[in-house]
């Protein structure tokens, strides 16, 4: 029980550091959270509006509209099926690339995306132990 509450109190504390330090970085990109979401979405390839409105649990209107915001900045495009022209795919525009490539130069950058990574794992491994645990109790 000790640990228990020992983890929830780093998690705690994390998240308030996390949420601040985020903040910060989406007001100096004028990005929303939504937004990030749906970037983080299509990172490894083209999505329609629907595929990334049931993955980010936003209703379809709401997603376009988030759509259209980043596509007038720059930072995604929107192109029409090549066989079913009533498809619509969603993908990141080059800004975004160039954007990570530029920031991966800096030396630190790389060390706190090793640690990220390290974390980010590290909260897979727990969310797996409490969602197996959640399903033995039920």
């Amino acid at each position: 029980m000790k640990e228990l509450i020992q983890l929830a109190k780093l998690l705690r504390e994390a998240n308030a550091v996390f949420s601040s330090i985020s903040e910060e970085e989406l007001d100096t990109q004028d990005l929303t959270w939504q937004q990030v979401l749906i970037l983080e979405q299509i990172k490894d390839g083209p999505k329609t509006i629907g595929e990334i409105s049931k993955a980010v649990e936003l209703p379809y209107s709401t997603t376009s509209g988030l759509v259209n915001r980043l596509e007038r900045e720059d930072l995604v495009k929107r192109l029409r099926d090549g066989n079913d022209r009533r498809i619509v795919w969603v993908s990141p525009t080059l800004r975004i690339t160039k954007g990570e490539e530029v920031e991966s130069d800096e030396s630190y950058v790389g060390t706190l995306e090793g640690k990220t990574a390290q974390i980010i794992s590290s909260l897979h491994v727990l969310h797996e132990m409490y969602t197996y645990k959640k399903r033995a109790t039920s």
